[in-house]
């Protein structure tokens, strides 16, 4: 009966712990959670060189004179792809939609998925577009 209740036990034990590995492995972390942040293999540099060079800047806010940031939240999988890419706030007048879609362009290169106890996570992340108007 005692060997019984004994494996009753460290079965459930097993039983919560593997789920909570689970939970675990589906949690999405933010950059300040993880010991290593994701970065693309090219280098964030690089990464932004090409972003800039995949973004034509809309007509209609050149006309508007419109400047400042878009922010692209998305995620970096455990395997160093993107999803979940989004305007998590924007400028109007086109600049938002150009941002995003150089950014999926660009973002089809891998990247280093951020790392938590020795171990591949899913990150949150979010990075700025910088429009400016550069008067000659």
């Amino acid at each position: 009966m005692i060997l019984l209740l004994y494996h009753m036990v460290c079965s459930s034990v097993l039983f919560l712990s593997t789920g909570f590995e689970t939970v675990q492995d589906e949690k999405v972390y933010t950059v300040s959670e993880v010991s290593t942040k994701p970065e693309p293999l090219m280098g964030q540099h690089t990464f932004q060189k090409k972003w800039s060079s995949k973004v034509a800047y809309p007509g209609d806010a050149i006309k508007e004179k419109v400047e400042g940031m878009v922010y692209i939240e998305f995620v970096v999988d455990k395997d160093g792809s993107i999803r979940d890419a989004a305007v998590r706030s924007g400028l109007g007048f086109g600049c938002d939609e150009a941002a995003l879609e150089g950014f999926k362009e660009v973002s089809k290169d891998a990247w280093r998925p951020g790392v938590k106890n020795d171990l591949p996570v899913k990150v949150k992340m979010v990075l700025p577009f910088q429009f400016r108007i550069i008067k000659m």
